[in-house]
């Protein structure tokens, strides 16, 4: 009987794996990236899910979902030693995800992906992203690129808050690798290290480091960190890590302040503020 089971188990691991969608050809040995061919790889992928019948979740049910307001999670516990930059990016790659929305062009009949940023939760695929990522009427499907190139379609929003511009959902399938996000306050210090892991402006996984430069509250009231590790379009819903590689903070906005502005027109740009959102609302989303 112990050997018909563990065939049985090994079969359905072997049909689970064959069903399973990488991207492969744009993901090159020593870590380099073919950035022109993965979003089309990611495109192709997508639109296979979109294209099976029980694949990719329609966008317009997930904007439905947006409604719900927390959720039951266990999170991995905070590791408590630093890590170097490459240690961080070795153990939690994996976990960093591209968010990729599929829309119809308006100017040609193809279809399109888009490409923001965000970060696993739990082995069963619950991650973190920007409300806003979600919150697009063009999209017609969204799926989620794992760093090593594992592609799986959204299926559920779990709990979201558009004050915040957080939302966790939930992506189909298991094994994923989770990221420890920090759990107080203290794990992240005005001039304390950090280390963003992004995708500005489909330049995929680039790494910035930095500090906390400012802790304010903006808007709502909402809980956010400035930072001087850089991002851009497409960081959006990225996860920032404090030094022992916990994520403390997800990336927002950034805002740049111009020394004057004459008939409408900016000029002389002095500052770029990088601002991030704490996870302290990350866990108001999450039951206690």
């Amino acid at each position: 009987m112990r050997n018909i089971l563990t065939l049985g188990t090994l079969l359905c691991a072997t049909l689970v794996h064959a069903t399973e969608l990488r991207v492969e050809r744009a993901l090159l040995p020593g870590g380099v990236i073919d950035e022109r061919r993965l979003l089309s790889e990611i495109n192709a992928k997508t639109q296979e899910l979109r294209e099976a019948e029980d694949g990719a979740v329609k966008a317009a049910i997930l904007l439905k979902q947006l409604s719900r307001k927390t959720c039951k999670l266990t999170l991995p516990k905070p590791l408590a030693k630093p890590l170097t930059a490459a240690e961080t990016v070795e153990r939690y790659r994996k976990g960093v995800l591209v968010v990729s929305g599929l829309y119809k062009c308006k100017r040609c009949p193809n279809w399109h992906s888009g490409a923001a940023s965000g970060f696993m939760l739990t082995e069963d695929g619950a991650f973190c992203t920007s409300y806003h990522v979600v919150d697009n009427k063009d999209n017609d499907t969204i799926v989620i690129m794992t760093g090593d190139g594992r592609v799986a379609p959204v299926v559920e929003v779990l709990a979201a808050d558009k004050r915040t511009d957080l939302a966790i959902l939930r992506a189909k399938g298991k094994g994923f690798t989770p990221v420890p996000v920090a759990t107080t306050p203290k794990a992240a210090p005005l001039g304390g290290r950090v280390r963003v892991l992004s995708h500005p402006d489909r330049h995929f996984y680039v790494l910035s480091e930095g500090i906390i430069s400012r802790k304010y509250l903006d808007q709502g009231p909402r809980r956010m960190l400035g930072i001087t590790a850089d991002f851009a379009k497409g960081s959006s819903g990225a996860p920032v890590f404090n030094e022992n590689g916990n994520v403390i903070a997800s990336v927002n906005n950034t805002q740049s302040t111009y020394y004057s502005i004459k008939n409408g027109v900016k000029d002389n740009l002095q500052m770029v503020f990088k601002n991030t959102v704490s996870m302290e609302h990350l866990l108001d989303l999450i039951e206690k």
